[in-house]
């Protein structure tokens, strides 16, 4: 309950309007809209870890459009809650602490896609220069699938967030997803670890949890999508994407993570489909239809057919 109450506090505290000429918030625009992660990280000056491995802390490419979501300061303290959108069309999120000023210093960093915290990797300190900490940024540069790794992290958070950002779309992902801990925050790979065990209560308690934190954000459930189209449990998802989407129909990447879902789901009838041709034209929408089935090497389903005449629904 403590926790619960503690994150909608954050919530409506980042909710909060911040005057336009917030000098924190204009840096942290410039640093973001520089289109690298580079001169946000390098507001931090606590942490004794190598830039190569502070550079992946989200993922390692180039940051296209980005949103800040939430943002609230006064003297003393200020908090950004940041979407991402990176080139290779990845998303990610991040809550950022710290200092407020033109020259702002963070002192806290939470990235929701690994877990990994800047308190976390203060913690463990002068550690990572010799012993076990600094082999295990060795291994983790030199051989990210080494089962070596989870003895030498120990179950320490921050080394297993870390090992799993290096493993980010990498083949050594499911390794490094397998060895993480709970740690009581909201973390995209829990979803991912709930969808990879079936177990569908932790799935939905994780996804409240992460719209909790984040707020109706629809990059949040058009990822949602993306996660329950590739484990194949869109009968988890469907309906909150569908409900999801009816909220903000202008957003086409969500628009087709639930058409997907939706056609995943074997003929549950056709009155989102009149939606979708409603807002998306019926043109683009027999298009996605084709595009899906083709994807699939499948027929069409006769009950679908209609909506994929161009222009006639």
């Amino acid at each position: 309950m403590t926790y619960r109450f503690f994150i909608s506090l954050l919530f409506f505290l980042l909710a909060q309007t911040v005057s336009a000429d917030s000098l924190t918030l204009a840096t942290l625009r410039a640093d973001l809209g520089s289109g690298s992660l580079q001169p946000v990280l390098a507001r931090q000056t606590l942490v004794p870890v190598p830039d190569r491995v502070l550079a992946r802390w989200v993922q390692d490419v180039d940051i296209e459009q980005f949103a800040i979501t939430g943002f609230n300061e006064n003297r003393k303290r200020f908090a950004a809650r940041i979407r991402l959108h990176f080139s290779d069309g990845g998303v990610g999120f991040l809550r950022l602490e710290g200092e407020p000023g033109a020259r702002y210093r963070l002192t806290e960093w939470y990235d929701y896609s690994s877990g990994l915290q800047l308190s976390e990797l203060v913690s463990y300190g002068d550690r990572f220069q010799a012993g076990r900490g600094k082999a295990f940024l060795t291994m983790l540069q030199d051989n990210p699938g080494s089962a070596e790794l989870a003895d030498l992290a120990a179950g320490q958070p921050a080394l297993l967030a870390l090992w799993l950002v290096q493993c980010t779309g990498q083949p050594c992902e499911e390794q490094a997803l397998a060895a993480q801990a709970e740690t009581g925050k909201p973390a995209l790979w829990q979803l991912k670890h709930a969808l990879m065990a079936s177990d569908q209560n932790a799935y939905r308690e994780i996804s409240g949890q992460l719209h909790l934190a984040l707020g109706d954000d629809p990059y949040l459930w058009w990822l949602e999508g993306q996660l329950a189209l590739s484990h194949q449990r869109c009968d988890w998802a469907h309906s909150p994407l569908r409900q999801a989407w009816q909220r903000y129909p202008e957003n086409r990447s969500l628009a087709d993570v639930a058409l997907q879902c939706h056609l995943v789901m074997s003929q549950r009838g056709t009155a989102f489909l009149d939606k979708l041709s409603e807002e998306l034209g019926a043109d683009a929408l027999a298009m996605a239809i084709h595009r899906y089935y083709q994807q699939q090497d499948a027929a069409i389903p006769a009950i679908y057919r209609p909506w994929t005449q161009p222009g006639e629904k």
